[in-house]
């Protein structure tokens, strides 16, 4: 049996690889100011509360893979009346904290204690909290990728700290029609973020491996694909995942799922195991793509080959 990849990644790699006060600016995106009424526009939703701190968050400033940054040091996790929150301190006079969301981000909300305060998102849309306006919560759902949040304001004096707790985020809900899955990829090459299940290596990848110490009996490659917007619970949902490359010659070829499951400490990022088909050796670059209980992925470039010596 091939064995699923667990790797702990690194925010800084994901996010590599990979302000105007008032009402919506642009129209990019829904603005929500009730969390119920969010929740039901938005799936695959995650939460940060904040409680548990993580190991080395003094450090890193990242939970779940997202990562946060203030314009003076480090947010820090500090206790309130009601629970913990994320305590972003002015600088003077001038409050910034930025929260870099996972790839395929669609939704996001939070509570946010401090007033005035801006609240605003990469897609263009803002929304300015105050007082009087009688809700803590703010989110925002977008047809669009919603890369960042951040929480803002210059004025007046003094300036107040942005105090941030329950953090979430996930995909917009279009209807009825089931999450689209999103193949993790260099934005820049378009070729795929994958790895050899078993020897961690990245492309090219050959059909029959050379590890023979490591591999199934059949000794062919198997390949771990990266993907965000879907989720998978139990190993029996890899029923319900096909997948398939294409070639420079707009062939297409099956590539067989052996084994789907969750990325440790990623709760955003799903994985999908596939058995290279014997079709496919020296192929070269194809495309591949995935498609969750029949929604197809995006495609990304992959090579199939020898690797070098």
């Amino acid at each position: 049996m091939p064995r699923i990849t667990k790797l702990v990644l690194s925010a800084v790699s994901l996010l590599l690889l990979c302000l105007i006060a008032g009402s919506q600016a642009r129209v990019n995106a829904t603005v929500f100011r009730e969390r119920a009424a969010f929740n039901a526009a938005s799936q695959n939703l995650s939460t940060i509360d904040f409680e548990t701190e993580p190991r080395n968050f003094d450090r890193d400033s990242t939970i779940d893979g997202i990562l946060f940054q203030n314009i003076s040091s480090a947010p820090d996790i500090i206790t309130t009346s009601s629970g913990k929150a994320l305590l972003g301190r002015t600088v003077g006079e001038i409050t910034m904290m930025t929260i870099h969301l996972p790839p395929g981000t669609t939704a996001v909300g939070c509570d946010q204690f401090s007033s005035p305060m801006i609240v605003a998102v990469s897609t263009g849309e803002s929304v300015t909290m105050t007082q009087s306006d009688g809700s803590t919560f703010v989110g925002f759902v977008s047809a669009s990728p919603i890369k960042t949040l951040t929480i803002t304001l210059d004025f007046p004096e003094p300036t107040p700290d942005a105090l941030l707790d329950n953090l979430t985020y996930g995909q917009r809900r279009a209807g009825n029609d089931p999450p689209a899955p999103q193949i993790l990829a260099d934005a820049d090459t378009g070729r795929v973020a994958a790895l050899d299940s078993v020897t961690l290596a990245a492309e090219p990848f050959p059909v029959v491996s050379a590890a023979r110490n490591l591999i199934a009996a059949d000794r062919r490659t198997r390949v771990t694909l990266y993907i965000v917007g879907v989720r998978f619970d139990t190993p029996q949902d890899a029923q319900v995942v096909t997948a398939r490359a294409e070639n420079a010659q707009h062939v297409f070829f099956d590539l067989p799922v052996e084994a789907v499951g969750r990325v440790k400490n990623l709760s955003w990022m799903a994985q999908v195991t596939v058995r290279l088909p014997d079709e496919l050796n020296e192929a070269g670059d194809v495309s591949v793509s995935v498609s969750v209980r029949g929604v197809e992925s995006n495609k990304a470039t992959v090579r199939i080959g020898t690797p070098p010596n």
